[in-house]
């Protein structure tokens, strides 16, 4: 059943409804809630089957900032296939599971216990940009021509954005992100705090 909801969603999460599903199984709808409660259900398995394949990086992987980088992009690359589909389903046990892994990267790396989860929110918010399907395929609201010609910053910006692929400006955000967290790591061991 999963495997089918995740063929329909291929065509779009809207598409993504327990009608189609059944039709993809051969079923009437009334059979799929035998199994699953409702779309929003339905949804989280799909998310869960798309989050079950992602490892957390041993720390044998390499440094913490490695680590972080490989899990993060895995993540958003999990999240972004199916845009929306995070709106419509809750945590299931694995975002829970992907969850402790980046905190214990960033605890690893000897961030104390609130910095680790404020990096890590900072870390969400770039995925959830990131799958938002508002930048369609333009990747970032900065590579869309502006409708007022007034805008000066905008349409210089989406001119110099033009033909950029989307996994290149995720590569940026999260390069940017983690120097930022390794300026932190440094300042913070230079002064005695972890």
């Amino acid at each position: 059943m999963v495997a089918a909801a995740t063929k329909v969603a291929m065509s779009g999460v809207d598409e993504m409804t327990m009608a189609n599903v059944a039709a993809e199984l051969g079923v009437t709808a009334m059979a799929l809630y035998q199994h699953v409660n409702d779309k929003a259900h339905l949804a989280s398995l799909v998310l869960d089957g798309l989050m079950s394949d992602i490892e957390v990086p041993p720390p044998s992987y390499g440094p913490w900032d490695a680590r972080l980088r490989k899990l993060h992009l895995d993540v958003t690359e999990g999240m972004t296939r199916f845009p929306g589909l995070i709106g419509l389903g809750s945590a299931t046990e694995n975002v829970p599971r992907l969850l402790d892994g980046y905190l214990q990267i960033l605890l690893e790396a000897g961030f104390d216990a609130e910095t680790a989860a404020k990096a890590y929110t900072g870390l969400y918010y770039l995925a959830m940009g990131a799958q938002h399907p508002y930048h369609g395929s333009y990747g970032s609201p900065a590579a869309i021509p502006p409708v007022d010609p007034a805008h000066h910053a905008t349409a210089e910006a989406a001119n110099a954005l033009r033909g950029v692929p989307r996994d290149d400006l995720q590569t940026f955000a999260m390069d940017a992100y983690l120097e930022g967290l390794r300026r932190l790591h440094r300042a913070r061991r230079r002064a005695g705090r972890s």
